[in-house]
């Protein structure tokens, strides 16, 4: 017997009963991450505490990412006249619909299935908002669209708009990492050049838990750039001194994200739900000890470094 027949529920199935259990779940096209975001405690708290400071009363609030919902429930909660959020993805914003319908709040939440600039472009939004939330950031801050979302945050800001999060500052350190490396590099194995499958590597960055891969920081941390959703400063180079002697394999970097004095970040061993970005140069670097390295990472997450 089985293990499926062995546990089988001994009840005839119904059409569109799954053998092990009741109906079919819908499937899921949306990412993975938002059930260990909702489950982010400390963020949750940062996130209600900025909110709950401000004054909200007779404010237009516009939120780019509803998600399931709970900041815009937020807003609501303290004090905010309308919410109009957008949610791109349907069966998000379907979840979204049903968490804020099952509320106290549903009237003063409207939740539009339409990314922001569509949602600007069809007049779906109001032409000034009082307060813009967006929580569109990934590892590596530019990987959900941030700099589109700034063009449609450019147009609904006015003078005295209060933008969530204020700005969003980006560190990194260069790193030694044959681990991290060859998540995104392959060479031979069993004496075979693989090398082949490289042309298909990630360019820009991806995610990582660099406290689960062996790795030496061969820098000190350092400023990458401050982004802001109005007037965003250019990418720049930095110039790093090498606090070891080692091979840079690539760029880690992590966020930490201002919503108005209560920070939300993403840094080494802090427990948030976001990994950090791993930035792989296009190829290793040899470095000494003492050495000033020249460092870019522009605006697509692409790292390159040099002598």
């Amino acid at each position: 017997m089985s293990i499926v027949q062995a546990i089988r529920p001994a009840v005839q199935l119904k059409p569109g009963q799954d053998v092990l259990g009741p109906a079919r779940r819908p499937r899921r096209d949306f990412p993975v991450w938002h059930f260990a975001m909702v489950n982010d405690l400390p963020r949750n708290d940062v996130i209600e505490q900025s909110i709950a400071s401000m004054d909200l009363k007779g404010k237009t609030v516009v939120e780019i990412g509803t998600g399931t919902g709970l900041i815009a429930l937020l807003f609501a909660r303290y004090g905010a006249a309308h919410v109009y959020t957008c949610e791109m993805n349907g069966n998000m914003a379907a979840v979204a619909r049903q968490v804020v319908g099952a509320t106290a709040f549903a009237d003063r939440i409207t939740i539009i299935n339409e990314s922001s600039t569509l949602a600007i472009a069809r007049g779906l939004l109001p032409a000034r908002a009082d307060v813009i939330f967006t929580e569109t950031l990934d590892c590596g801050v530019v990987g959900e669209g941030f700099m589109p979302i700034a063009e449609d945050i450019a147009l609904l800001a006015g003078p005295d708009t209060v933008i969530m999060p204020r700005v969003v500052s980006q560190c990194a350190q260069l790193v030694d990492s044959a681990s991290l490396d060859n998540l995104n590099r392959a060479s031979f194995a069993c004496g075979f050049d693989l090398r082949a499958l490289n042309e298909y590597s990630t360019g820009n960055y991806f995610p990582v838990h660099a406290e689960l891969h062996a790795h030496r920081m061969l820098s000190a941390a350092f400023s990458v750039r401050d982004y802001t959703y109005l007037q965003c400063p250019a990418a720049d180079v930095r110039h790093v001194r090498a606090e070891q002697a080692g091979t840079v394999h690539g760029l880690l970097s992590w966020f930490a994200a201002d919503f108005g004095g209560a920070i939300v970040s993403n840094e080494p061993f802090s427990g948030s739900h976001w990994h950090q970005a791993f930035h792989p140069l296009p190829e290793p670097l040899q470095i000494e000890e003492g050495e000033t390295v020249s460092v870019l990472i522009d605006d697509g997450g692409f790292a390159w470094a040099s002598r």
